[in-house]
């Protein structure tokens, strides 16, 4: 889907545009071409700490003529972002408390954050991003040393679609 690959696109362009980047590699220590965000999965040897974004489905909620030659489909995308880290030997911070911070600074760019207004401004290259609701987010313990922390959202966009 078209509607589909311009989020994915407006979603990297709002990353990009934030602080993530750098605050997923000071965790660490990492170099700059660490590849912090992945699409779907990543690599079995994905250095710690990254994100991994899902497009778990999406829906059509409804359909509306936009004149003689065009539709228009207001969908719902269920979007995930779920954020793995390990412990950090230099690091105080167990590996639930460093992934629910950069879980926290995530929010602050895409929504869901109590008390910091979403700042990422997504803009779609065919149709409109009506709106981001954060949906949820917590913890899973997923090694002894390892955390994940997911994120939920639902980004509503008016998507035309060619008759």
């Amino acid at each position: 889907m078209v509607g589909s690959a311009d989020i994915w696109k407006a979603l990297n362009a709002a990353w990009d545009a934030s602080t993530l980047d750098s605050l997923f590699h000071a965790v660490k220590s990492l170099t700059a071409d660490h590849v912090v965000l992945h699409d779907q999965d990543a690599s079995p040897d994905q250095e710690y700490p990254y994100c991994v974004v899902d497009q778990v489905s999406t829906r059509t909620i409804s359909r509306m003529s936009g004149g003689e030659n065009s539709l228009r489909e207001i969908r719902d995308s269920s979007i995930t972002f779920k954020v793995y880290v390990e412990e950090v030997s230099s690091d105080s911070r167990s590996a639930k408390q460093i992934a629910a911070y950069l879980a926290e600074e995530i929010m602050k760019v895409f929504g869901g954050h109590p008390t910091i207004t979403a700042t990422h401004g997504m803009t779609l290259d065919n149709g409109n991003m009506l709106i981001t609701e954060y949906q949820t987010d917590y913890g899973v313990k997923t090694d002894d040393d390892e955390f994940c922390w997911v994120i939920a959202y639902t980004f509503r966009t008016d998507i035309p679609v060619a008759i």
